[in-house]
């Protein structure tokens, strides 16, 4: 029998367009933080679920570093950029109208 403890991770999907404060973005991590979870990991969107959104948000590498500096010093919280590693992952091989309707987002991460 094995004694590793399978981790508890929350998945925080957004936009993070831009990621706010106490208020806001923040303040629901510090909150998921406290709860029963080892990790909390904020997924901002990569290409969004909307097609009227795309391409209307800030870039992704900068919505990932504003997220940086505003979890940086926030327990259990991680940012992560799995929504971006898994919708190239299932872009791989497409043409580019067909990379224009893919839909990947934090519910196909589960």
């Amino acid at each position: 029998m094995s004694n590793l403890k399978r981790k508890r991770i929350c998945l925080f999907g957004t936009s993070a367009d831009p990621p706010t404060g106490e208020g806001g973005h923040l303040g629901i991590a510090k909150h998921l933080a406290s709860m029963d979870f080892d990790e909390v990991h904020i997924l901002p969107v990569y290409s969004h679920m909307f097609g009227n959104k795309r391409g209307k948000q800030a870039q992704f590498q900068a919505r990932i570093e504003m997220c940086q500096l505003l979890f940086k010093d926030t327990p259990k919280v991680v940012v992560s950029e799995a929504e971006r590693i898994c919708f190239e992952k299932a872009a791989e091989g497409l043409e580019e109208q067909q990379k224009a309707s893919l839909r990947v987002g934090t519910a196909d991460l589960l």
